[in-house]
């Protein structure tokens, strides 16, 4: 098949809309984790898929259905949930496509029409609508919150999708409008371009929201961890400072009772002593105050519910990691482990082990739980009722892993639950 110089144009320049695709995936999604060599080859599919669909159909509707797919697909490359795929793929092809008629209607091009053989032939058009779709991926990629991967709320969602979805609908109205001048259908196009961006900026807007809550969420965390540890100190402090005071006086009994050979009287009134001066509760003090913070506060919380803790426990009192992240880390597991154990009837126990060694800290958090322990693909998801108010997700602490080069194993044997997380600290 002999390709006319239009179509030569078109596949050159795809080359770049292609890339400018790539750039725009990289707005909306969080790319650190995608696997580089499928990705490449997936947009190399992309291409070749476009433009056969292209060189052998170019009927516009059919086009734009294979577009959407395709956008859909490349975003597996990509970690992120159902809802912000669906509102990132719309985006991207919406603006796309308010750039190409802009261009189209600028260029003389006005009989189109969604389910007849596209007849556009501007070499030109070609090229600009490509060169102002990378000017406008530059401006948009100064938007940071949105590829950070924050759920927003499902309300918030709807609202915001129905705007490229309705703006999708009136753009192809205006095409098969008759009466209306290409003056008018092309302001009606680049007003619906600015509403979208002005979407666009909300969404990040709210992306944005959505990280200073959680940060707020943590910092409260944090607070109570803190305020719990200082609580025990002081404790400790005064238990301390109490024995001091009548220690002389206690051994000077304890002296008088074994000078006269009264044995189990002296071991009575030792025992006494430890009744009042020895607290038995198993709390955590490895002088690692941010750890010791967290898990004390997560303890004293287990013991309410009758949850007894097994700690196991060798780190240093200082780690080149910030409170912040151990928040994260540490009291999304533990609030995880109490959920589940807190529903059963025996075997209410939760063992955890923190270990520091050559520069790896090492976490295991192993707990039983009853039921099944739900799944989206490879990801566990929370039975709390009140999804919001039960930490952060286990989702957020792969993103705190990441600055670590760490990694977490959750298994899950007969009838108990294990997270083993790996930092390089």
């Amino acid at each position: 098949m002999e390709l006319s110089t239009y179509e030569v144009v078109y596949l050159i320049a795809n080359i770049f809309g292609t890339y400018i695709v790539y750039k725009f995936m990289h707005v909306f999604f969080e790319t650190k984790e995608a696997n580089h060599k499928i990705e490449l080859l997936s947009y190399v599919g992309y291409y070749i898929f476009i433009a056969l669909v292209y060189l052998t159909i170019n009927i516009p509707v059919i086009t734009m259905i294979c577009n959407i797919l395709a956008y859909l697909g490349l975003s597996f490359n990509y970690n992120a949930g159902i809802k912000r795929r669906l509102l990132s793929i719309l985006m991207i092809y919406l603006i796309l496509i308010c750039v190409e008629v802009s261009v189209a209607l600028l260029t003389g091009y006005f009989n189109y029409s969604l389910l007849t053989v596209n007849n556009y032939s501007s070499g030109y058009g070609l090229v600009l609508a490509q060169t102002i779709s990378y000017l406008v991926v530059r401006i948009l990629n100064n938007y940071k919150n949105i590829r950070k991967g924050e759920t927003i709320p499902l309300a918030n969602w709807i609202a915001i999708i129905l705007i490229p979805i309705s703006s999708l609908y009136i753009i192809l109205t205006l095409f098969q409008a008759t009466g209306l001048s290409w003056e008018r259908i092309l302001f009606g196009v680049i007003l619906i371009l600015l509403v979208n961006f002005t979407t666009f900026y909300l969404y990040d807007v709210i992306s944005a929201s959505m990280v200073d809550k959680m940060d707020k969420i943590l910092l409260g965390q944090q607070n109570k961890y803190y305020r719990k540890q200082f609580e025990l100190m002081e404790s400790s402090l005064k238990t301390t400072k109490a024995m001091r005071h009548d220690l002389r006086n206690h051994l000077s009994v304890i002296y008088a009772l074994v000078e006269k050979g009264e044995r189990d009287t002296a071991l009575k009134h030792l025992s006494k002593m430890t009744d009042i001066y020895d607290d038995t509760r198993q709390y955590a003090y490895t002088e690692n105050i941010d750890i010791d913070s967290i898990l004390n506060f997560k303890i004293q919380a287990a013991e309410q519910q009758n949850i007894k803790i097994a700690l196991d426990l060798s780190i240093p009192e200082k780690m080149y990691i910030p409170s912040f992240d151990l928040a994260i880390i540490l009291g999304n597991l533990l609030d995880n482990a109490i959920e589940a154990v807190a529903e059963l009837e025996k075997e209410r126990q939760i063992k955890i082990k923190i270990y520091y060694d050559k520069g790896r800290l090492i976490i295991l958090v192993e707990n039983p739980f009853q039921g099944e322990r739900l799944k989206e693909g490879n990801r566990y998801l929370t039975t709390n009722k009140e999804p919001s108010q039960h930490g952060l997700g286990l989702e957020n602490i792969k993103s705190v892993l990441q600055k670590y080069d760490g990694s977490m194993v959750i298994t899950q044997q007969g009838m108990v639950f294990s997270a083993s997380l790996m930092l390089f600290v």
